[in-house]
């Protein structure tokens, strides 16, 4: 089967220069912060892992991430979700410095892909060799820590994560349990940056062999 990869994008980005008392009290922005940005995308995976991407160049904080229901265009939602992600900052030229991080890690770097062209069979596979501020915090990853970022279908992650985790000394950092809001499963493997390269190949290895043979045992 050949890997075919898809292409992700911003599908809209806001700023708020300067954000009212009760906004910031509502989301808990923390104190000097008076400017915010947010944005949505097509796939959920890559919105977390470009704020994740802008958080280590840009002075930003993550404040909310979450999935829509149906979550994205691949195989886990035929109803075009997507994502909201909000950040703030201490000045809006920092807010605005950290959309443009993320629009270009959403349309340049993103790992989304399928096999042989079939959206059905969609996957997120990505090794990153040093996590953000925003993914320190949410999978308690050590500044030096390479992660790897594995997303599919229920069924053939699970079983993939099991390969991947035998390929290399990693450990999870953040599980997902089926069904997500977008009805997929996944995980945040963490380890060193070859092992978490190792468990991303045995990943993708294994969830080709799970689509290619649903009913083997």
């Amino acid at each position: 089967m050949k890997i075919v990869k898809m292409e992700t994008h911003m599908l809209s980005q806001k700023v708020i220069a300067n954000v009212t008392p009760e906004f910031a009290r509502v989301y808990n922005i923390p104190e000097g912060h008076t400017s915010v940005g947010f944005f949505s995308a097509d796939n959920d995976d890559i919105g977390y892992l470009a704020v994740d991407d802008a958080s280590k160049k840009a002075n930003i904080k993550l404040i909310h991430a979450e999935t829509y229901y149906g979550g994205t265009t691949c195989s886990w939602s035929k109803y075009g979700g997507s994502v909201f992600v909000l950040f703030s900052g201490p000045r809006v030229e920092d807010v605005k410095s950290g959309l443009r991080y993320v629009r270009d890690f959403i349309e340049n770097h993103s790992e989304l892909c399928n096999f042989d062209g079939d959206e059905g069979t969609a996957f997120y596979a990505q090794t990153i060799p040093r996590p953000g501020k925003y993914f320190q915090e949410w999978c308690e990853l050590k500044p030096g820590e390479s992660y790897a970022y594995l997303v599919g279908g229920p069924i053939e992650t699970n079983y993939a994560l099991d390969k991947a985790l035998k390929a290399g000394n990693t450990r999870v950092a953040r599980y997902w349990y089926p069904p997500s809001h977008a009805n997929s499963s996944g995980a945040v493997l963490a380890g060193t940056e070859s092992a978490c390269r190792a468990a991303t190949n045995a990943f993708v290895e294994a969830l080709e062999y799970a689509i290619k043979n649903p009913l083997e045992v």
